[in-house]
C-alpha cells in the first residue's frame, strides 16, 4: 500500500459509510494502486479491455454444439447482455460512484473515461451472460467453468488496473447474474 492510499484509507474511514470503509480497504489489498507490479499490471489491462473476446468465444462454443436451439439460446443471450448493458450503464449515471483512479488511488491505468463506476458494466453484462448460460448448461459444462474463470478474472482485472473498486464489480456481477437467469427463466416458460 502505497502512503497516498493509506492516507485515503485513513482518511475516509471516519465519516464514511461502512461499506464505503470495506470497499476502500477491499481496493488496497485487490488493486496495484500507484505500486503496480508492471507483468502483473500488463496482464490485467489485456484481460480488462479484451476478456469479452474469450467469453463471446465460448458463447459461439455452446452455440454451434447446440445447432439452430444453439443459434436460439446465442441470440437470446445477446439480447439479455444488451439489456442488462442499458441498465447498468443508467445505473452508474444515476449514481455517479467515482472510480479508483478518479480519487487518486490509482492511475488510469485502462484510460477509462471518468462516468460511474457503480456497477461495473463489464461485470454485470459478463455476470448476465454466465447466469442466463447457468440456465441452460449442466454444471459439470466445462464451457460454463471456463466462462466463470473468465468472468473472475475480468473482475479482478478491472479492480487491479483501477477502474473499479471490488464492490462496484460485486455488484455488477449480482445483478447481471440474477438478471441473466431470472431472464432465461422467463425466456423458457
Amino acid at each position: 500500500m502505497t502512503e497516498h492510499t493509506a492516507q485515503a484509507v485513513r482518511s475516509s474511514a471516519p465519516g464514511a459509510p461502512l461499506w464505503q470503509a470495506l470497499d476502500l480497504r477491499l481496493f488496497t489489498w485487490v488493486g496495484g494502486g500507484h505500486a503496480a507490479r508492471p507483468r502483473t499490471l500488463a496482464l490485467a489491462c489485456v484481460l480488462g479491455r479484451w476478456s469479452w473476446v474469450p467469453l463471446l468465444t465460448l458463447m459461439a462454443a455452446v452455440a454451434l454444439r447446440g445447432g439452430a436451439a444453439g443459434m436460439w439460446v446465442l441470440g437470446q443471450c445477446l439480447a439479455v447482455a444488451t439489456l442488462v448493458q442499458l441498465a447498468s450503464k443508467r445505473l452508474a449515471r444515476r449514481w455517479c460512484a467515482q472510480r479508483p483512479f478518479m480519487r487518486g488511488l490509482s492511475p488510469n491505468h485502462l484510460r477509462h473515461s471518468v462516468r460511474g463506476g457503480f456497477p461495473s458494466t463489464h461485470a454485470t453484462v459478463m455476470g448476465a451472460v454466465l447466469g442466463f448460460m447457468a440456465w441452460h448448461l449442466p454444471a459439470t459444462d466445462p464451457v460454463l467453468a471456463g466462462m466463470a474463470l473468465t468472468v473472475a478474472a475480468t473482475g479482478w482485472a478491472r479492480v487491479y488496473a483501477g477502474a473499479h473498486f471490488p464492490l462496484d464489480v460485486l455488484a455488477g456481477l449480482v445483478f447481471g447474474g440474477l438478471s441473466g437467469g431470472l431472464l432465461a427463466a422467463a425466456w423458457a416458460v
